[in-house]
This record gives C-alpha cells, structure tokens and sequence, in this order.
C-alpha cells in the first residue's frame, strides 16, 4: 500500500492546473487527479495532525462531510516546524533539499513554489496566510492578503475565512489559506477544551469556503505538523497530518 505524504500535495495541485514542477520528492494522488477538477483550493490548518482530527471529528460537521464525500489519508509529515512544512507542501520538496527553515529563507530563497509557477503561467492565483507569509507573494501573485498574528487567534481565523471568500469570488485556479487557532490554544496552554473551540471555529470557516466554490474545484485541507504539547501531542512515531481531498460546491456543506 503506498504511503501518503505532505510531499504529494504541489504534484497533485500541479497535475490539476497543467503545471510542471522544476523537481519533485513527491507524487500526484491519482485518485485525486481522476476527478476532473481544473481548480485547486489549498487550506493548511497549523497543528492538524490525524490522531488530533481522528479525535475532534465526530464534533466537526463540515470537515467530517468532506471526508466521508471526499478522501482522508493519514499523510507522513516532512517537519515539526511550520515554515520548513509549508514550504514543502507548497513545493513538493523535502526541507533538505527546498532549505527553508525559518521565515527570512522564505524570503531569500529561489526556490520556485507552486503559486508562483501557476502565476508565472498566467493562472490567478490567490494566498491567505499571515503577514510575513503573505509578505513573500507582494508583486509575485495577483491577490495576495496578509493578516496580522498579533490579533487573537479567533480573530485571525474569521479574517483568514473572510478573506479566503472573498478571493474565491473572483475565481482563482490556485488559492492557498492558513489558520492557526488550534495550534496558538495548544501554545497557550488552552487545553483540550481550548483545542475544540479553536476548531470548531475552522469547521465553520471551511463549511463557508467550500460553499463558495463550484464542484470544478478541489479542496485539499492538510495540517503542516501534529501538536507540539500537551495530553493529545504523539509521543513516537509515525509523525502524521490529516489531509482531506474533496470537491467544491457538490458537497452540499
């Protein structure tokens, strides 16, 4: 049985929107590609690792519809920082050979990521993420929106949701957003309760993305690394994210 990785999430994103990535230490999921989409909405929730979506998801309606009308695969994560993960995810490279490890390299780096292949190919493409993030697509991608980490949590995720409608109502072929509530209640000492609420709130918020998007687009939802700490962090390996592949509008969220 083949393993799934946070590394096939740009080769298959690339395949949907006609795009060829310089390199690749991942693969297209074929069962993914085979759907026909020609759109791709990619939404990467800070700390989403299996075990932590395996124990939230009875409570999660919105994500739950996607994976029971979608695909959920327990994907090998590449790091257990957020920068090095997201680079790959965006990539389809291993830290080691992208060497992006903290949010200066970001900007340094010549490596070349998947909205600014799509961009550099004429596709509209859109990024939702915060301010340094965002900050590294100024000039390089036609909608680019960067929210402060200096506001509260929820408030980064209604902003994060907020926007990442508003791009979908002008029709990306690529579209990237991130939320970060359920690992800033993990840092915060929030416990699991705290972790609930934080992700109660991103179901909400995908439960309105998905419903602005028509069934031509995919959604991949994957987190960048399981939990840093607290009772539900996973002690040894295998280190996991949930990755969730579904379509648009035809899930009737």
């Amino acid at each position: 049985m083949r393993t799934f990785s946070q590394l096939d999430i740009a080769p298959t994103a690339a395949y949907i929107l006609g795009l060829q990535l310089p390199s690749s230490d991942g693969q297209p999921i074929g069962s993914a590609v085979a759907w026909g989409c020609k759109n791709v909405a990619l939404i990467i929730i800070d700390s989403l690792g299996y075990d932590l979506l395996m124990w939230l998801l009875p409570t999660l309606e919105n994500m739950r519809t996607l994976c029971n009308e979608g695909q959920l695969f327990r994907a090998k994560a590449v790091s257990n920082h957020t920068t090095p993960a997201i680079a790959s995810i965006l990539s389809g490279l291993l830290p080691e050979h992208h060497g992006i490890f903290d949010k200066a390299g970001a900007k340094e780096s010549r490596i070349l990521s998947l909205p600014e292949i799509a961009a550099a190919s004429g596709q509209r493409c859109a990024v939702i993420m915060e301010q340094n993030g965002a900050d590294v697509y100024q000039g390089l991608i036609e909608i680019v929106s960067g929210i402060p980490d200096s506001i509260p949590p929820q408030d980064f995720d209604r902003e994060a949701c907020r926007m990442t409608c508003l791009a979908l109502s002008k029709r990306p072929r690529l579209l990237v957003s991130y939320f970060i509530g359920i690992d800033k209640s993990v840092h915060l000492g929030q416990g699991q309760e705290g972790i609930r609420e934080a992700a109660l709130l991103i179901d909400r918020c995908i439960g309105e993305i998905v419903s602005m998007a028509d069934d031509e687009t995919m959604f991949i939802i994957c987190g960048d690394h399981p939990i840093h700490a607290g009772p539900l962090k996973r002690i040894r390996e295998p280190y996991c994210v949930a990755m969730i592949i579904a379509k648009g509008r035809a899930q009737k969220i």
